[in-house]
């Protein structure tokens, strides 16, 4: 099963690598884990599951066990990372203190630069992206539910990053007539550098690496920030950069086992997206 969205950015996003720095930096693009986080939010509400952290992991590790491929390219967009001040609350102890403390305000607060990534339009429209995600079905079983992913909940998908990362779905497409291929295949999505896969060459620049956490192994017992700060479960994902409206990126890449290059059909325009073999 496969779905295409595209997503207008309000302003940007902002996702990072949490744990690590109080000043740490956005990625470009929100990372493949962030989109299976908003799905699941959306799933959670949509069969009212709650919104437990343990609860959260489990739904996100089940979509993980179905998921064949998750990428994206810029539409009308570029990203510029920066980083600015901010004044958060402080959520510390020092000095035997417990923080934020109402005997010393202005030690309850603290104002680290964090990271953020603005999507800026080369075109007059808003900044928009295409995702495209492959799963292997579209049902599973969590606590005693029958779960459907259906393309209808993904117009509820509302941010991509912090809950300052307010998104619109514009437009959502489904198709169930893939074809898998290996060999030399050309692709505008972003997709994970594993054993399987390697670079041919740029055909439109430009591309560069993100290493984000493997969305095809997630478990429920880890959350992110256990990946992060144990420095393992993370992959290299090639992701496209638009430098001129209208040029889109594309790349040629050699796909063997045990990868897969899915061939999906939409309205019979063909898109080509690298995963995992199904």
């Amino acid at each position: 099963m496969a779905y295409k969205l595209k997503v207008e950015f309000t302003w940007g996003h902002q996702s990072r690598i949490i744990g690590l720095s109080k000043s740490n930096p956005s990625f470009y693009y929100p990372p493949p884990t962030t989109i299976l986080g908003a799905l699941a939010e959306v799933l959670a509400k949509r069969y009212e599951l709650g919104e437990k952290p343990e609860t959260s992991r489990k739904l996100i590790a089940n979509l993980s066990k179905k998921l064949l491929a998750l990428g994206l390219r810029p539409l009308n967009t570029i990203p510029l990372k920066y980083m600015d001040l901010n004044r958060i609350i402080a959520v510390k102890i020092t000095r035997g203190i417990h923080y934020p403390s109402p005997k010393d305000l202005a030690g309850s607060f603290d104002a680290p630069a964090r990271g953020k990534t603005i999507m800026s339009p080369l075109t007059e429209e808003s900044p928009t992206i295409e995702i495209l995600m492959v799963l292997r079905d579209d049902e599973f079983k969590f606590n005693g539910k029958k779960i459907v992913v259906d393309k209808e909940f993904l117009w509820d998908i509302h941010r991509l990053g912090s809950r300052e990362s307010i998104v619109s779905v514009v437009d959502v497409d489904y198709s169930d007539k893939i074809e898998s291929l290996h060999g030399v295949v050309a692709t505008r999505y972003s997709f994970p550098v594993m054993s399987g896969v390697s670079i041919e060459g740029e055909i439109k620049k430009r591309w560069i690496y993100e290493i984000y956490v493997n969305p095809f192994d997630l478990r429920e017992d880890q959350s992110i920030l256990d990946y992060y700060l144990k420095g393992e479960n993370t992959i290299a994902y090639k992701v496209p950069l638009m430098i001129v409206a209208r040029e889109y990126p594309v790349i040629r890449v050699r796909v063997d086992k045990p990868m897969t290059a899915y061939k999906v059909f939409f309205k019979q325009i063909k898109t080509i997206i690298i995963g995992r073999e199904g």
